[in-house]
């Protein structure tokens, strides 16, 4: 399992935290993942995201920046040995590979989802969904729901979300007010190696699903985490920097 070790401004270990967390927040306040104390670190700093064996590095709109290796970074992969500056700090990441067990994943939607959206990526080098491009609303791909959101149902279902189509439309951009039925039984959003999400549906209604990427989609200017989320009738969704909202007809 790879680790950051933190260092103050004259070498001296501070402390280890090992990446066992998808999310490890860095920041001034208390309550942070890595509390780093000192006037020039902001509140909320930076966030590394690791997915199995890759860890991504993100600036979260700092006062002071972040730099990797001497270089300023917003977002960035981290490799073995690089040293990250906050402030007056000095963190330096060890890749150490963890090679996640099956059982972990069984019950969760994020394995055969990640799995699935991955296979369809790397066949060819297509866009899955990026409809910010241009005026077409872009190229969709059917995929297999034989297990995708198969977890129980945290509420009932609606009339409304059960007997409903729903419906994305394009806020923004060339293709503006361009619209897409959710007929498929999942639909893959974003751009693979930035960020990628499905829309999939199930009885309880649309669920919007983190897949990949060094950053979560966002649903009314929060991020939905990687717990699918239950999508609401005119919700804005963000993905790959795609603002679309979310009805049904």
């Amino acid at each position: 399992m790879s680790k950051l070790i933190v260092y103050d401004q004259h070498g001296n270990t501070l402390s280890e935290r090992q990446l066992n967390r998808e999310r490890i927040k860095i920041g001034r306040r208390a309550d942070s993942d890595i509390p780093l104390d000192h006037i020039s670190v902001s509140g909320e700093h930076a966030l590394i995201t690791t997915i199995r064996n890759d860890a991504f590095l993100q600036d979260l709109g700092s006062t002071n920046g972040v730099r990797v290796n001497g270089k300023l970074v917003k977002n960035h992969h981290l490799q073995d040995g690089d040293e990250i500056n906050i402030a007056v700090f000095n963190l330096k990441y060890i890749f150490e590979s963890w090679v996640m067990p099956d059982h972990s994943w069984v019950d969760t939607v994020a394995k055969t989802t990640k799995q699935a959206v991955l296979r369809a990526a790397c066949h060819g080098h297509e866009t899955l969904f990026e409809i910010n491009m241009e005026e077409s609303v872009g190229l969709t791909r059917e995929m297999t729901a034989s297990r995708l959101f198969d977890s129980p149902d945290r509420d009932a279902p609606t009339v409304a979300e059960s007997t409903r189509l729903g419906v994305l439309r394009l806020m923004g951009g060339p293709g503006a007010g361009k619209q897409l039925e959710l007929t498929k039984p999942v639909l893959t959003l974003g751009k693979p190696g930035m960020q990628t999400a499905v829309i999939g549906k199930k009885a309880a209604g649309y669920f919007l699903t983190y897949v990949d990427g060094i950053s979560y989609p966002s649903v009314n200017g929060v991020e939905v985490g990687a717990t699918p989320y239950h999508m609401q009738d005119h919700d804005i969704l963000e993905v790959a920097g795609t603002r679309l909202e979310f009805f049904y007809k």
